[in-house]
């Protein structure tokens, strides 16, 4: 890690824009949704501001183990302050610095409570994790994901933005194509039950082709989706679902969510391009200024213009002893995945490659 000097000058130089503000993963709504969640196996959480769970089990740390290509990381459970559904953490504690010592003083009471493998602040945005680290630096960092998101109508073409010239004339090519086939977007507030399986099918059945557990459970989407301004988002071809996702309305941001496809009509339908272009083109019209699009896929995000924002998170150890154990195996994490997603590694802090 970089000295703390230059870690301030960092933070300070990102920060230009002013504090910190809530994501719709720092919502008292999220949070009341996140605790009857039963996708994960938590062994003890405290449900405030911040929340805090003991998770013993998650399919989001599994299938990182095999994108990392990495074996066991924990030996028991791990305290994170936020939950790894969340696209981001808990920056708006910063704030008021205060509020982040004091998180950290009530995760580690926590952590000695329920005898944790350490305190891990998941998610940060670099800006945030920067700021965080000068606080109460970390015995270990680890960039877990990389988030994408796309600004509405900023860029050289105000529904595809800055993308190549063969992307744009493809993109547009392909949503035509499926939109003359009757392909439509619809924005469903109270969805059938029958569609939200069929959507919850298609996120299963892409994450186990890829060799996840299964990421979402029907429960834990049903929650999300009695939050307020959540909805369905559904591509339909003539009643027939063929691709589809949860969507999460905050602060004029829209944030896509457990989403998946019909696996055999995506080179002839291209429906996600389709949600996504309908999407920018009606964003405005929307009043939304920002479109969040989640994490995974990286390449195909990338290729089609939407802007990454790396995720950092910051591990404490319960046991200063313990730090010898737990590092080695996040920094192979870290390196594993900096590879699967075709990035290259480094600290937080340092400078990308050029």
């Amino acid at each position: 890690m970089s000295s703390s000097g230059t870690l301030r000058e960092v933070a300070m130089t990102q920060r230009a824009d002013g504090p910190w503000a809530k994501t719709v993963f720092d919502t008292k709504e999220w949070i009341d949704a996140w605790s009857r969640s039963t996708i994960e196996k938590v062994a003890a959480s405290d449900d405030g501001e911040p929340p805090m769970y003991a998770v013993e089990w998650s399919p989001f740390w599994e299938g990182y183990k095999v994108e990392g290509q990495v074996g066991q990381l924990w030996d028991r459970p791990v305290l994170t302050i936020g939950s790894l559904y969340a696209f981001y953490g808990p920056s708006y504690l910063l704030n008021e610095s205060r509020a982040v010592e004091e998180t950290l003083e009530r995760a580690a009471a926590h952590a000695k409570e329920w005898g944790t493998a350490g305190v891990l602040v998941a998610n940060l945005p670099e800006d945030a994790a920067l700021r965080w680290a000068e606080i109460r630096p970390p015995d270990a960092s680890i960039r877990l994901d990389v988030a994408y998101h796309r600004t509405i109508g900023e860029g050289a073409d105000p529904v595809v933005g800055d993308v190549a010239s063969s992307v744009r004339r493809d993109w547009r090519r392909r949503w035509r194509r499926a939109t003359e086939q009757g392909l439509q977007l619809l924005d469903e507030s109270e969805p059938d039950p029958k569609h939200v399986d069929e959507v919850l099918g298609f996120a299963t059945e892409t994450a186990t082709k890829h060799d996840w557990p299964p990421a979402y459970d029907r429960t834990t989407v049903d929650e999300v989706l009695r939050m307020p301004n959540a909805r369905l988002l559904r591509a339909d071809l003539h009643g027939q679902t063929v691709a589809g996702m949860v969507a999460l309305e905050h602060d004029r941001r829209l944030y896509l969510w457990a989403g998946g496809f019909h696996p055999e009509l995506l080179h002839e339908l291209s429906p996600y391009l389709v949600i996504f272009y309908e999407l920018l083109a009606t964003g405005e019209e929307r009043g939304l200024e920002r479109l969040e699009f989640g994490r995974g896929n990286d390449q195909f995000k990338r290729k089609y213009g939407f802007d990454d924002t790396d995720t950092w998170s910051l591990w404490y150890a319960s046991r200063p002893e313990e730090v010898s154990t737990y590092a080695p195996r996040l920094a192979a994490l870290d390196e594993g995945l900096s590879r699967f997603m075709g990035i290259p590694p480094r600290i937080l802090g340092q400078p990308p490659a050029s």
